[in-house]
């Protein structure tokens, strides 16, 4: 073989070995992971039904503490909400709420509002954000700010029913809630950082007084985190 044509060969040779190497998997970016596993989300059970076809109607005007269409005053007559439990708390949770509700929507504990919820895929250490649907019952109308003009949805509030202390990341106590459209809202980041149930409660207009015809109201799901 002429000599010229042996060095180019050469050439040629070690140019594609040394091609090969930089493309090999060491240095190659690595590939996203194909399966993350089953996500966790709303919780299926019994339908919510709690209201029955009650339906209270909201007055903007008792926010404040003034007196409610039927002469009774604005403040609420239940215990301070706090946390409680029960002897399956897994299933029921809080005694000064309303029931937790299963699946993704239902009516608020007073029967004011109506919600649904959907959410990004829901994995244990993973952020997830909420979007959150509401209407008031009586009049169908989306979830409006008041005069005041604060988002209706005022905070979340995460924790594990089994043991209510138990929030999570410090992060979950300042999602940051925007209003994307009239009555829709979205609420995260929420980290789960323990697999298992957790409970989810969305707060409304907590700038008003907890009143049987104040705006204030909340309601809560149970969320599976696998």
């Amino acid at each position: 073989m002429n000599p010229a044509h042996r060095t180019s060969s050469l050439l040629v040779l070690a140019g594609g070995l040394l091609l090969a190497f930089g493309c090999s998997s060491s240095d190659a970016p690595a590939a996203p992971d194909a399966d993350a596993g089953p996500a966790g989300g709303p919780v299926s059970g019994v339908t919510d039904n709690h209201c029955a076809g009650t339906t209270v109607t909201v007055e903007p005007a008792t926010c404040s503490g003034g007196p409610s269409p039927d002469g009774a005053g604005g403040a609420s007559d239940s215990a301070p909400e706090s946390a409680g439990g029960a002897a399956d708390c897994t299933q029921t949770h809080d005694a000064e709420y309303g029931d937790t509700l299963f699946n993704s929507d239902g009516d608020d504990d007073d029967c004011k509002y109506h919600a649904a919820w959907s959410s990004t895929p829901v994995r244990l250490d993973q952020p997830v954000t909420f979007t959150i649907t509401a209407m008031n019952k009586a009049s169908g109308a989306a979830l409006e700010p008041l005069s005041d003009g604060v988002v209706p949805l005022t905070r979340l509030d995460v924790y594990e029913p089994c043991d209510p202390n138990r929030r999570g990341p410090t992060q979950n106590l300042t999602a940051k809630i925007t209003e994307t459209m009239p009555g829709v809202f979205s609420a995260g980041p929420i980290k789960f950082d323990q697999p298992g149930r957790w409970v989810v409660r969305f707060h409304w207009y907590e700038q008003c007084v907890d009143g049987e015809h104040s705006p204030h109201g909340h309601i809560a799901f149970f969320v599976d985190v696998p």
